[in-house]
């Protein structure tokens, strides 16, 4: 990682309390910009201030950064009377408005998990994305995740015997009684699921450059080379990459896995966006 000094700025982005950090290279004239959206209800720091230390990697390869706290999360204000999908892509709007007053005219997109979701939605809905990068994102099942799923229910089994299997088993009845009791509570369908493969679609079809990359203990994940079995297209394709980190959790919460990922997303960022457009 090159040495490079960089100037971290707080921002009110509207009248209405949308709040970000800005991190760029001192001397600000890149090209390229970077908002990276929170991660479920955690604030723009991230887990394990994995946001911090992504936006300051990114920024010495001469990006300019933008961690923003969504509506309702963090320190940003609820936009009032607007659904959370439309306050999505407000937020985005008001982001990428701020930092188009330099010579910034395109983004990469980075969420996780459910900030994942959400970067998706508005890369298929804004042309200014021209990077998206997805960390335990909406993935689909496929007939090679059923049968990983198999195997593990079986050696659990033989490990824990009937009385232990039945005893789990009315545990996992319980709790997604209770899940779907809190979901039917909440409301939160904002962003149907059934329309996701499609977002993805949109995205390639319009050569934005995506990389996905899936954690080891992310449920919906169990193989390499799920997403693309999903939506079936090939591995090779050029503005699409896939990676699982089989060892590390779902908010890398060791030290050595949060590295391993930004070395990789910085490596990315790097080869996909050149100095040239930065």
């Amino acid at each position: 990682m090159r040495s490079i000094d960089l100037k971290t700025t707080p921002l009110l982005l509207n009248d209405a309390g949308l709040f970000g950090i800005r991190t760029a290279p001192v001397a600000d004239n890149s090209a390229l910009g970077v908002v990276i959206l929170n991660a479920g209800m955690v604030s723009n720091v991230g887990p394990f201030r994995l946001g911090v230390q992504l936006a300051d990697a990114l920024a010495r390869l001469g990006c300019t950064c933008l961690r923003l706290d969504q509506s309702g999360k963090g320190e940003s204000s609820i936009r009032p009377d607007v659904a959370a999908s439309d306050a999505a892509l407000l937020d985005y709007d008001d982001a990428f408005a701020n930092l188009a007053r330099g010579s910034i005219q395109q983004t990469v997109l980075i969420g996780v998990c459910s900030g994942a979701v959400d970067a998706l939605r508005i890369a298929a809905r804004r042309d200014s994305v021209v990077g998206l990068i997805l960390l335990d994102g909406y993935v689909g099942k496929t007939p090679r995740w059923y049968w990983h799923r198999g195997l593990h229910a079986l050696r659990w089994v033989r490990s824990a015997g009937l009385q232990g299997t039945l005893t789990r088993l009315l545990e996992r009845l319980r709790s997604a009684s209770s899940i779907t009791k809190n979901a039917a509570l909440t409301g939160d369908l904002d962003w149907p699921v059934a329309d996701l493969p499609g977002s993805y679609q949109s995205v390639l079809g319009r050569d934005v450059k995506m990389l996905c990359v899936f954690s080891g203990n992310y449920l919906p994940y169990n193989h390499a080379g799920q997403l693309a079995r999903f939506l079936s297209i090939g591995g090779d394709r050029a503005n699409f990459r896939e990676i699982f980190l089989r060892d590390a959790d779902h908010i890398y919460s060791m030290k050595h896995h949060r590295d391993r990922l930004i070395s990789i997303l910085s490596e990315w960022v790097g080869g996909e966006f050149t100095k040239k457009n930065l």
